[in-house]
């Protein structure tokens, strides 16, 4: 777990929004990235499958250090979900605001998928983003992901525009006790 505080690189650093048993008795914290958290993230990327990684990146990436360096350096929300039982990180929700807009995503260590880390996630990205002034959040998602899409939905989410392989959707983002 990381003990860090926030920075400008970092800025929800050491924020805990969340912390929650799913029903299968899994202990999660919802919580800000930090810088500290490097290794780690290159460890969760690793671990998923190339279904997921293609699924949340729209291509096959094998060595995730670059990607997990901007993360880490970002001034964006980075949101992680981690398992306090071992420590992992186990989940990881990233916005990158410009504007009143911030364009998303999310991904779920598959093990860890369909225990409501992704809507955890998703709320508290809506409590920061919220903070932030920003209205409105875009992502891309294929349109085969159907769990991905009904997460848009129970957010209070729409497709706006269909592509060939992707859909591009939008969240409005709420005052957090609405969202």
């Amino acid at each position: 777990m990381s003990q860090g505080s926030p920075s400008k690189t970092a800025p929800l650093c050491g924020r805990v929004f969340y912390q929650y048993v799913t029903k299968d008795g899994k202990r999660i914290r919802i919580r800000g990235m930090c810088p500290e958290d490097k290794e780690q993230l290159i460890n969760f990327y690793e671990k998923l499958s190339l279904e997921t990684i293609y699924t949340r990146f729209f291509s096959i990436i094998k060595y995730f250090e670059p990607y997990v360096e901007r993360l880490v350096k970002s001034t964006g929300c980075v949101i992680v979900a981690e398992d306090l039982d071992t420590g992992e990180i186990v989940g990881v929700a990233e916005a990158i605001p410009e504007g009143d807009k911030a364009e998303a995503g999310i991904v779920v260590l598959e093990s860890y998928q369909g225990k409501g880390i992704g809507k955890m996630m998703a709320k508290a990205m809506n409590r920061a983003l919220y903070e932030r002034g920003i209205k409105v959040v875009v992502g891309y998602i294929m349109p085969g992901n159907v769990k991905a899409l009904k997460l848009v939905k129970s957010l209070g989410g729409r497709p706006v525009k269909y592509y060939e392989s992707m859909v591009l959707v939008e969240i409005p983002i709420r005052p957090p006790d609405e969202g």
